[in-house]
């Protein structure tokens, strides 16, 4: 649109907002997703939104207290990220507004110059130039060679062709190295960083890495571009490696530099196990035992524990018959824990390795028989909510099953938590006046994230990818209860499922367990369906079964129910067959059921001795034990809920 004397209406900076500069200002965000390489694309789009949710928040809270130029340097990052945002579009038009008084254009400059004003033969100062805003210009009219390849560039670069952006840009520089010589530097760099995301997400790991060699050239003495490009190179070459002991050791160091790097904490730990089977092989019991407790270090896995202790015990057995000169010691048996490669043979072994660890062919893995129901849950920790026994307000706690353990409280002035399935984040029900709805918690950073803004949404759970998160709400003018997913994202749009409520994940399908009826409302109980809620299908035939929580197999669903028995009582239901089996039998309230992470007890709330606390029952069936009070109660038992980890 063109005012009267042929030029836009707006100032040339505006159109320039979500383009070239858009790039430069947001270089290090792309960088996260460059150099914080995910493994597998969907991981990657979970980062991507995280990011794009955080700055629009960020974004919306600056534009708010009136710092329009933080508040454009958001959108700035949110555009880099997702391009067709129609939020950050909104809101940059709405700063231009501001900006230029209702989309005014500025004055034209004076003949005679004010004080303070711009000098003669300059523009007068925009509201752009007041915000901070450069934008990235060619000179009309002008037609030198240079000039012209300039623009030519300049064009390439604004339609997102980065390789031919950079040939162009490139050629200009050999040709006429200080001809505009900052702006084709800043354009050259942010198609680098652009193309090593692409790389990236392509999965050319070693491509982008190079690409961001590319850009350290132009910004050498980026100490945190460099430092992540360390992380990434180190990150790559643990993937490539094929040495047991020197994936050990570059995953270490990466752990060591920052423990949140990626999936490197899982990764180590994986190769840590993988590594104690190589070394069990070679009968290396002590150097087995040390690897799998570092990996138990990092999280308790399942038979690592038990496996760890029969290395502990061959060493022991080992290091006995040294010291009386019964067997001559291998050249490795004294020796400290080291991830440097060991030379290893095959051998066959009655101590069975894990599942993917790369062991021979001429190994003769011993079948490994089901466990027996322990006398007492094995461990993991249990994420609940309860009330402060002082100020009654909703806390969110995390206490650790292991006798003799304190609470850590997580967050205050929220209920029914429930963790993502890597423990890295944490859903919850806020109730502070200001943030009510669904929300989320980094515990690490303390970071919270507010997914819905209505009060009546409740009870989250997140998918087995950890990107969707589905919770029951009351939020639509008739009040009933309804199932919503929506993505993991800062204010994001839930879609309806349909009536229903208790929803809970499968561990690791695409399938949603709830209670509900059918279509008609009737064959009311627990039912199943997909999380795009089709493929409905009843389980249980009777109305008040209610808060299901899956086993981590899938095998079947525990649940509560107060009307089979004439009381609240813990039940499970075999997916599989339907057969339902009572758990508990006790006329205090035994209510809100979570599976262990081994699957062999479900732990619940219930108000047994007249006091709330957290028990557990086989899940097989048994006599059900205390495992530790609840501070202050519950008060309404169906505010709350449990869920337990590793």
């Amino acid at each position: 649109m063109l005012n009267k004397s042929g030029e836009g209406l707006f100032p040339s900076w505006v159109l320039w907002v979500i383009g070239p500069v858009t790039v430069l200002a947001a270089a290090l965000i792309i960088l996260a997703v460059v150099l914080g390489i995910r493994a597998g694309q969907r991981q990657i789009e979970i980062q991507r939104r995280q990011q794009v949710g955080i700055a629009l928040q960020r974004a919306l809270d600056f534009q708010s207290e009136g710092r329009l130029q933080d508040a454009v340097a958001e959108y700035r990052r949110v555009l880099i990220l997702d391009p067709s945002n129609e939020t950050a579009l909104a809101g940059i038009q709405n700063i231009v507004s501001i900006a230029t008084g209702e989309g005014a254009p500025p004055a034209a400059p004076q003949s005679a110059s004010p004080p303070g004003a711009a000098p003669p033969g300059n523009a007068a100062v925009t509201p752009a130039a007041a915000l901070g805003l450069v934008a990235l210009t060619s000179t009309p009219g002008a037609d030198s060679p240079e000039e012209s390849a300039f623009r030519q560039a300049l064009a390439v670069f604004q339609s997102g062709r980065w390789r031919e952006a950079v040939d162009l840009l490139t050629a200009l520089r050999e040709q006429a190295p200080d001809f505009r010589r900052d702006q084709v530097e800043e354009m050259l760099y942010s198609s680098y960083v652009t193309l090593a995301a692409e790389a990236e997400q392509s999965g050319d790991l070693r491509g982008a890495v190079a690409f961001v060699d590319q850009a350290l050239a132009l910004r050498p003495n980026s100490t945190a571009l460099r430092q992540a490009r360390t992380l990434a190179a180190s990150y790559v070459a643990a993937l490539e490696s094929g040495d047991p002991g020197e994936t050990v050791r570059l995953l270490e160091e990466i752990y060591r530099q920052d423990p949140g790097y990626r999936d490197v904490a899982q990764r180590l730990q994986a190769a840590r196990l993988a590594y104690g089977d190589r070394l069990a092989l070679e009968k290396e019991w002590c150097l087995a035992e040390e690897q799998y407790s570092a990996a138990i270090e990092i999280s308790v896995t399942a038979g690592a524990v038990a496996r760890r202790d029969e290395f502990a015990r061959r060493c022991a057995a080992l290091q006995e018959l040294l010291a009386r000169g019964n067997v001559t010691p291998s050249p490795t048996a004294t020796r400290a824990t080291s991830p440097t490669p060991v030379a290893l043979v095959p051998t066959p072994t009655p101590v069975t390795p894990s599942a993917g660890a790369g062991v021979a062919e001429t190994a003769t893995p011993t079948p490994t028989p089901a466990p027996a129901v322990a006398a007492a849950p094995a461990g993991g920790r249990i994420v609940y909510s309860a009330l402060d026994p002082i100020n009654g307000r909703s806390l969110i706690y995390l206490r650790s099953v292991a006798p003799g353990s304190a609470p850590v409280i997580l967050f205050e002035g929220a209920s029914q938590p429930a963790f993502r399935p890597d423990t890295q984040r944490l859903a919850f029900r806020n109730l502070r006046d200001d943030s009510r709805g669904i929300s989320t918690i980094d515990p690490a950073t303390g970071l919270v994230l507010r997914f819905t803004n209505f009060a009546e949404d409740a009870q989250p759970r997140w998918n087995a990818e950890g990107n969707l998160i589905a919770f029951a709400s009351t939020r639509e003018g008739d009040r009933r209860s309804r199932i919503y997913v929506l993505w993991a994202d800062v204010d994001n749009q839930a879609t309806g499922m349909g009536f229903g409520t208790s929803p809970s994940w499968h561990p690791a399908a695409d399938r949603l367990a709830y209670q509900g009826c059918d279509e008609t409302g009737n064959n009311c109980g627990l039912w199943t369906m997909t999380g795009s809620g089709a493929d409905r299908r009843g389980l249980t035939n009777v109305a008040a079964d209610t808060r299901p929580a899956w086993s981590p197999n899938g095998a079947f669903i525990a649940f509560m129910s107060e009307g089979r028995d004439g009381n609240a009582e813990i039940y499970r239901v075999d997916t599989a067959t339907g057969a339902v089996t009572r758990l508990t039998n006790d006329p205090a309230l035994d209510v809100s059921p979570t599976v262990s992470p081994d699957g062999g007890w479900v732990a619940f709330f219930s108000n047994r001795g007249g006091a709330w606390g957290v028990w557990a029952v086989p899940s097989n069936g048994g006599d059900a034990k205390l495992l530790f009070p609840v501070e202050g109660g519950l008060g309404n038992w169906t505010d709350h809920q449990l869920h337990w980890v590793n």
